[in-house]
């Protein structure tokens, strides 16, 4: 992973089919365009992924934050997997191939931006558009590294709570966004929790976290 932005992104080839012939390799490839630009009112944006610490009424307040006066302060949303459900982000990182056909027949892609991989945008085609540079990460981490991608540089982190609702720490997803937080040393990650935040995102320097009051009130959620 490497520290990256949408501006100096043209597009990239994807290799649609490997086939072998004499003992050689030949791959078929596909030029997919960087079809978005992406101009946001400020550098705030909001990560927000199914949680059991966030109420189902939350995830339509987050998606329609106002913005402050003449919505100058309105935050991007950026949300993960299974949120799709629930809300309407600017933008979804959905990996899963077995959600897809629900969420296309549901019509999700004309409201919504839908990033997964290379193999689903394949498989899909004209419905999902590519995570840059085909990168493979956790759901989560691919969300915020989206946002960093996109320019904003203060990121809120909703429903990225250190356990499930087992108890069980989300050992994959802590250390992938971890990942993240040190590619950006200049982006602000803002865990929004009332619960522990994960050591390995203590240890940064650029991470903090907040009461769902105090982002509520700061972001005119």
């Amino acid at each position: 992973m490497l520290e990256r932005y949408r501006e100096d992104y043209p597009g990239e080839f994807v290799i649609t089919q490997v086939t072998w012939k004499d003992g050689k390799k030949h791959q078929e490839r596909e030029w997919i365009d960087n079809p978005i630009t992406n101009v946001h009112a400020n550098n705030k944006a909001t990560c927000i992924a199914e949680s059991y610490a966030v109420q189902t009424n939350f995830y339509a307040k987050v998606a329609r934050n106002n913005g402050g006066l003449l919505g100058r302060e309105r935050m991007q949303v950026y949300g993960v997997e299974s949120v799709w459900d629930k809300m309407v982000p600017d933008f979804l990182v959905c990996q899963n191939s077995q959600t897809i056909p629900e969420m296309i027949k549901a019509g999700y892609p004309s409201k919504s931006v839908v990033y997964s991989t290379a193999k689903n945008c394949l498989k899909f085609p004209g419905e999902l558009f590519l995570i840059p540079y085909s990168l493979s990460m956790q759901s989560h981490a691919a969300a915020c590294w989206l946002a960093c991608f996109d320019g904003h540089k203060e990121i809120y982190l909703v429903g990225y709570e250190k356990t499930d609702k087992k108890g069980a720490e989300q050992t994959k997803m802590i250390h992938a966004v971890a990942q993240v937080m040190k590619v950006y040393p200049h982006v602000k990650f803002i865990q929004v929790t009332t619960n522990a935040s994960p050591d390995a995102w203590r240890r940064r320097v650029n991470f903090s976290n907040t009461r769902t009051e105090d982002y509520v009130s700061n972001c005119d959620v």
